[in-house]
């Protein structure tokens, strides 16, 4: 029964043609309905997903205070351990705290170091070559450089037309 009720809009559809005036101020103004139906449905959409995120964050605001706690609590019992044994692990059938050590390096000023490092190690330094894309567009206009005639390699230019419509 669908299939009959979607071909007949189909074919509806493809026998309809804007010849005149009339006929594009009438699709203009089925855009339009069109165009007021949808933003009327993301109003109520987005009111309801608003309420929804709303309740979900005072549900969860409500346990958020008790999960630091027992982080807080496990983090100290686990440190106080290991303060006693260092190969000390805790580990329980409903979860385990365990630690990682890393370095992390902060850099406090990165253009003295790069200068540091360029003037002494250079080898460290690395350079990022990419095409000034702007700077290309002005020396090659239309992919002619202006002051020799040279053709641009290696680019295709080609002519786009974008057609905006706008209902009001």
């Amino acid at each position: 029964m669908n299939l009959l009720i979607e071909n007949d809009l189909a074919q509806e559809r493809e026998g309809f043609k804007i010849e005149d005036l009339e006929g594009a101020t009438w699709a203009f103004r089925k855009l339009r309905a069109i165009e007021n139906k949808q933003v009327e449905i993301k109003a109520i959409a987005d009111e309801e997903i608003s309420r929804i995120n709303e309740w979900k964050d005072a549900e969860l605001k409500q346990y958020e205070a008790d999960r630091q706690y027992f982080n807080f609590l496990l983090e100290e019992y686990y440190r106080n351990e290991k303060t006693k044994d260092k190969k000390f692990k805790l580990s329980t059938p409903y979860g385990n705290v365990s630690a990682r050590k890393s370095k992390t390096w902060n850099y406090t000023n990165e253009e003295a170091l790069t200068k540091y490092l360029n003037d002494n190690i250079p080898e460290l330094i690395r350079v990022k070559e990419e095409i000034n894309k702007t700077e290309l567009k002005k020396v090659f206009k239309d992919g002619i450089n202006q002051e020799t005639g040279e053709v641009l390699p290696f680019v295709n230019i080609e002519d786009t037309e974008t057609i905006t419509i706008k209902v009001k």
